[in-house]
């Protein structure tokens, strides 16, 4: 059952789309009548049992092969776009950096610039990939995903938490930029996301070291964005330009309690 009318055979790419909280959105996505793309560098099995589960809602769903990072091979993914037709809708959800947590002031130059290339420059040139496309098609959506390292220190972060701040900015930047043309971007910040690779890349403790701080009673899962997501693209949300959601169901408002008690 759809929920938002407005996006039934829309075209959307989700880059880093394979598992985790891509899948969530590839599925939610087609749910609603979306055909997809699924972007992947290395799972292509995950990225393929994904799609087979998009295409269970009737749409087309392909995967597509591609380092975010690297950009020849992102010039490849979006050569692929223009001959599957376009797109409408683009999420940046492609990440790294967790795998060598380290504090700023230790870590490795080339970590920092290889997670500067797929959190940063990644999405920023998937953006200049796709305006184009978007704009051919009368307008369209992009939403990148954040993390509250973004905006608050978290130890052995540092290297996902700068590239994502500075992710955040483009966000700005370019939902002034292309708001003229009908594309709207905007972002989503989860709070801690059980169920995610990151949960199991970080530290496997922090699912149950959070959810007694969250005023909801639950971390946030990957269809929590899934949704929020699915909302930013569809047209109920034609004046949601360069904003960030953040969805930590309260564990942010709630923090000084933890320090202070209730």
């Amino acid at each position: 059952m759809t929920v938002y009318e407005s996006l039934s055979g829309k075209r959307a790419v989700i880059l880093g789309g394979s598992r985790g909280i891509g899948r969530a959105i590839a599925l939610r996505l087609a749910a609603e009548g979306v055909h997809v793309m699924v972007n992947y560098a290395r799972s292509a099995d995950a990225a393929e049992r994904t799609a087979e589960e998009c295409r269970s809602f009737g749409v087309d769903a392909q995967i597509v092969a591609g380092d975010v990072g690297d950009l020849d091979a992102l010039h490849e993914v979006f050569e692929r776009v223009r001959e599957w037709g376009g797109l409408d809708i683009l999420v940046n959800n492609a990440a790294r950096g967790l795998e060598r947590p380290r504090p700023a002031i230790d870590q490795k130059p080339l970590h920092l610039h290889r997670t500067m290339d797929v959190n940063v420059f990644g999405p920023w040139q998937a953006i200049q990939f796709a305006a184009p496309m978007m704009h051919a098609r009368g307008g369209g959506a992009i939403v990148n995903l954040l993390s509250p390292g973004a905006f608050h220190y978290m130890p052995d972060y540092s290297a996902v938490g700068v590239t994502k701040a500075a992710l955040s900015s483009l966000t700005m930047y370019m939902a002034v930029e292309l708001a003229p043309r009908r594309i709207r971007v905007n972002a989503v910040s989860a709070g801690w996301v059980e169920g995610s690779e990151g949960e199991h890349s970080y530290r496997s403790e922090v699912s149950d070291r959070v959810r007694p701080h969250v005023p909801v009673g639950r971390n946030v899962q990957p269809d929590d964005i899934a949704a929020a997501v699915a909302w930013i693209a569809s047209d109920e949300a034609p004046m949601l330009i360069g904003q960030t959601i953040h969805l930590d169901g309260g564990f942010g408002d709630a923090a000084w309690r933890a320090v202070l008690g209730s």
